[in-house]
């Protein structure tokens, strides 16, 4: 009897209707859900987002009145200019997923993309008298420190652009796109902890050690981290894991390319910053890409990479059409990118670029490539809305 009654219980506890095993059974499990830790918190950083701004607003009232007026000015357009910015961005992520069908290898592909955006970029320079061609070419080259900065950020670019473009080939978007997430993540935490080591070792980003950051930065740290452990465990057991698909540990192959991505992004952002400083941002666009091209396409020729067989598949006129439709909407990514910085504070840009971003992507992935939302939903809105508030 007792054996049959355990046997029983084991039985109801498999078919989720007894009690899971562990003390405090089912209400605790319950209340200790992810997705009712992820409503806390999102709860937390709302409420500690609205008593720092309203403790700052009782601070500045009638300090600041005509400054935030002329700041204001374009702030509408800016929003929309920064929208433009996320469609270019989502189209560039969809576009090489369409790319990635035609059995075009990722190094190969962003160094041409990059080669061509590279030369039309010096071309521009050239044009618009940025870039000396004649007997003073020499004496119009950036700075040392510009080649530094340039050369270090263009292999890691390069290392960033192959890792995305082999995790969309390989991943759904609406799996992988949601971890771009952690961009800021890591920015936040490289600003705390790198940079004030960097400035007393190296007198570099000493303008970041001294920033402090608000309780609902960090709640908004523990969003993005909860939402992308709910997207990659899965609420509910909505989400299956794909046949075929490569996993590492618990999340696919792609989203851990792409989360190794926001690590590197954390210090490429550093790197571009002095680079702009140093030459402005349409010569270090246009060296970045050459730079680039020469990383991912010398790479690949000297590991084999780059054979007739592989050129070949480059006289496909829709694979080149596919590369040319890239460069395009990258060229109106940036671009756009750099007018609404221009017109309000980038902190607003980085808010709509990922949040908006993040969820547009993933939409395109489900219209597009026929990829389920199912058990999705929630976790990459909590996704966005950590995100959202981190940039605020």
């Amino acid at each position: 009897m007792g054996s049959d009654s355990e046997a029983k219980a084991e039985a109801e506890r498999s078919d989720g209707k007894g009690p899971k095993p562990g003390r405090g059974g089912g209400p605790l499990s319950r209340v200790m859900s992810v997705s009712t830790i992820a409503i806390l918190l999102i709860a937390a950083t709302g409420v500690s987002f609205y008593q720092v701004k309203t403790a700052a607003a009782g601070k500045d009232k009638g300090k600041q009145a005509s400054s935030n007026d002329e700041e204001n000015s374009n702030y509408v357009l800016g929003l929309l200019i920064a929208g433009v910015a996320l469609i270019g961005n989502a189209a560039v992520g969809a576009l090489r997923k369409i790319l990635s069908k035609y059995n075009i290898g990722s190094a190969q592909q962003v160094g041409l993309a990059t080669l061509i955006q590279g030369v039309t970029a010096i071309i521009q320079c050239v044009y618009s008298g940025d870039l000396d061609v004649g007997p003073n070419f020499v004496a119009s080259l950036p700075p040392r420190a510009f080649w530094m900065a340039a050369v270090s950020g263009s292999v890691l670019n390069s290392v960033v652009k192959t890792l995305e473009t082999n995790a969309f080939s390989t991943t759904d978007m609406s799996l992988t796109v949601p971890f771009l997430a952690f961009d800021p993540v890591m920015q936040f935490v490289v600003g705390v902890v790198v940079m004030p080591v960097a400035c007393s070792y190296l007198g570099f980003g000493c303008d970041e050690a001294g920033k402090s950051y608000p309780n609902y930065h960090v709640l908004s740290v523990l969003c993005i981290a909860c939402g992308a452990f709910m997207l990659g465990r899965g609420t509910g057991g909505a989400v299956q894991r794909k046949s075929g698909a490569k996993y590492f540990g618990p999340l696919p192959l792609g989203s851990m390319l792409i989360l190794l991505n926001c690590v590197i992004y954390g210090f490429t952002s550093r790197l571009d910053k002095v680079a702009i400083k140093a030459a402005g941002k349409t010569l270090y666009y246009a060296y970045g890409r050459l730079l680039m091209a020469s990383t991912t396409l010398g790479g690949s020729y000297m590991s084999g990479g780059i054979t007739m067989r592989e050129i070949k598949k480059f006289s496909n006129p829709k694979v080149m059409g596919l590369i040319i439709a890239i460069c395009i909407a990258d060229a109106v990514y940036m671009l756009s990118l750099y007018q609404a910085f221009a017109w309000i504070s980038p902190v607003y840009v980085t808010a709509i670029k990922r949040g908006g971003g993040i969820l547009l992507s993933s939409i395109l992935g489900v219209t597009l490539f026929g990829e389920t939302m199912a058990g999705r939903t929630f976790p990459i809105l909590t996704i966005c809305f950590g995100v959202t508030f981190l940039c605020l």
